[in-house]
């Protein structure tokens, strides 16, 4: 992505690489039984491990036979809505949960509620479960429109120097945005450096005024930050703004600025995916020498943001039932460990998540970033759950909040404006 969260929504995006087509087994089905599983970038970093998957679920099912796409991620979206609505689309695909809750809101896909067992859905962590559920105006009832596959949660990686520099202790780093706030001031004053940066052209804005109490929405899907959380949560970043605690790119720039800064010792802490240290590493070795790892900045709840893949069933598929056991064949707890370790990213699976892989000693800084953000999954959310609007959403809460940084507006004008517009 250029952003963590041109998925992963950043974090995978950067691991994954160019992309074609194949199938697996014989062009022919004969009389069995034929699923198109379709992915998102995984080729060919990820085909041996793929084919691997698909042969082990063939052997299981052999009147079955997996056909298997996989499509570039800047072509997913288009291609699968134009799929689904000429009925040519997948069996089984791998989306993020804003792509399928654009298909869940055309009633496109299966409501998994009603297909997985409560044992099965018991595997995987509830909050990455939630993550694919949809609430639809007027409707009290969410669909599950997909199963949780590969996850990334965020760290913090941070100057130890630049720490000792401003007088604060390198092995207690800031927890949340509260702390995060008080020692800007200091970063500024004693190092000439700043403390952060996150940058308004993905999600991570917006993830944290969630995690400083801002609530997007009410039940009825109208503003639900006309509130004194809400005028908190952009006081926040207007005042660290006016008062030049944070670069001023924080209105222009896109993450790729964020960490090039970081690794220019521009910046105290980098809130990123552990997969960055090792660009850090090969980049600019005097800083990843004084680089440390912490678990992500968080609001006074604890709660940290995550990034979630999923595997959904469009509900045209002739073969329902095998289409969803492909799904949970993938998505199971052996699967999904091998490919986090092929993939350096987080499984959505309990099981999983307990494998020494995840709890074990930390050898290297690499092995601590790892295990740190392993350590949050119980605790992480889409913060942004998918929602109808949710671009417009974002898009006037970021121009309502930089009026105010600029000066053209109060924070309590600019958080009544952008609810109206929303409302509107």
């Amino acid at each position: 992505m250029p952003s963590r969260r041109r998925f992963l929504l950043g974090s995978a995006a950067l691991l994954l690489g160019a992309c074609g087509a194949r199938q697996v087994g014989p062009s022919d089905g004969g009389d069995g039984i034929r699923l198109r599983f379709w992915t998102m970038q995984l080729k060919p970093t990820f085909e041996d491990y793929l084919n691997r998957v698909i042969v082990d679920f063939q052997g299981q099912y052999p009147d079955t036979r997996v056909e298997w796409v996989d499509v570039p991620w800047g072509e997913m979206e288009t291609k699968i809505l134009t799929a689904v609505a000429a009925n040519t689309g997948p069996d089984v695909v791998n989306l993020n949960p804003l792509f399928a809750s654009k298909l869940a809101e055309r009633e496109a896909l299966l409501d998994l509620e009603t297909q997985v067992s409560a044992t099965e859905r018991a595997a995987y962590f509830p909050n990455l479960w939630q993550a694919n559920q949809l609430v639809r105006a007027g409707s009290a009832a969410a669909i599950t429109f997909g199963l949780p596959w590969y996850v990334a949660s965020d760290i913090t990686l941070y100057n130890r120097a630049l720490l000792e520099e401003a007088g604060w202790d390198p092995d207690r780093p800031p927890g949340t945005y509260a702390e995060l706030a008080q020692m800007a001031p200091l970063i500024r004053e004693r190092t000439g450096k700043y403390a952060f940066l996150l940058t308004m052209d993905g999600s991570q804005v917006l993830e944290a005024m969630v995690q400083m109490g801002l609530s997007l929405l009410d039940e009825e899907g109208k503003a639900g930050f006309d509130n004194p959380a809400g005028e908190a949560a952009f006081a926040y970043w207007v005042e660290l703004f006016q008062s030049g605690g944070i670069p001023r790119e924080v209105l222009t720039e896109s993450h790729r600025r964020t960490l090039e800064l970081y690794q220019s010792g521009e910046l105290a802490f980098l809130l990123t995916g552990p997969q960055f240290l090792r660009q850090i590493q090969e980049n600019a070795p005097d800083i990843a020498a004084v680089t440390d790892v912490a678990p992500q900045i968080a609001g006074s709840d604890g709660r940290v943001s995550a990034a979630v893949m999923n595997v959904a069933i469009p509900k045209a598929t002739l073969y329902p039932e095998r289409a969803v056991q492909l799904a949970l064949f993938l998505t199971n707890a052996q699967n999904q460990l091998e490919f986090s370790q092929l993939a350096n990213t987080l499984p959505s699976t309990v099981a999983t998540a307990a494998d020494p892989y995840f709890t074990g000693t930390a050898a290297t800084v690499l092995d601590k970033a790892r295990l740190v953000s392993a350590a949050q999954l119980e605790r992480s959310q889409v913060l942004i759950p998918p929602v109808e609007g949710l671009a417009d959403l974002q898009k006037i809460i970021y121009e309502e909040l930089q009026r105010a940084m600029l000066g053209e507006k109060s924070v309590q004008v600019a958080v009544r404006d952008a609810a109206q517009r929303w409302n509107g």
